[in-house]
């Protein structure tokens, strides 16, 4: 039997934005609650109906609160703070050049790199 991993709360994705936004500047605050909320919940539908492992379940949350657009500035940092945060909780090491990130989270705003394409990012980065 699969292990249930560590699922981000409301309150550490909320911390993920106000650190990013503290690092390097921006607006902090909520847009859209329902929006961000919804966001979260998307990989533990991941998990729990499609039975993706550790990356998809990141790709989905940095996909997801990107794409919700949620907080009113730092969206895709983010997002993909809150999936780093993620693999670091389920004891995934996520030493790399940021620039892959950063250039994964324009093309996902930018419609062209879906889900599926940032999780074998993720996988190719960071798996053993």
């Amino acid at each position: 039997m699969v292990r249930e991993p560590d699922f981000l709360t409301f309150e550490q994705v909320q911390a993920v934005h106000r650190e990013a936004i503290e690092k390097f500047g921006g607006t902090l605050g909520i847009r859209d609650q329902g929006a961000l909320e919804s966001a979260i919940f998307h990989p533990q539908n991941a998990f729990f109906y499609g039975r993706g492992d550790l990356f998809d379940i990141a790709a989905a949350y940095a996909y997801h609160i990107a794409e919700a657009q949620a907080f009113l500035d730092g969206n895709k940092r983010a997002a993909i703070g809150s999936a780093l945060t993620f693999l670091e909780g389920n004891r995934v090491a996520t030493d790399c050049e940021a620039s892959p990130l950063y250039n994964a989270m324009i093309a996902i705003a930018e419609k062209e790199m879906s889900k599926a394409e940032l999780a074998a990012l993720l996988r190719e980065l960071f798996g053993s």
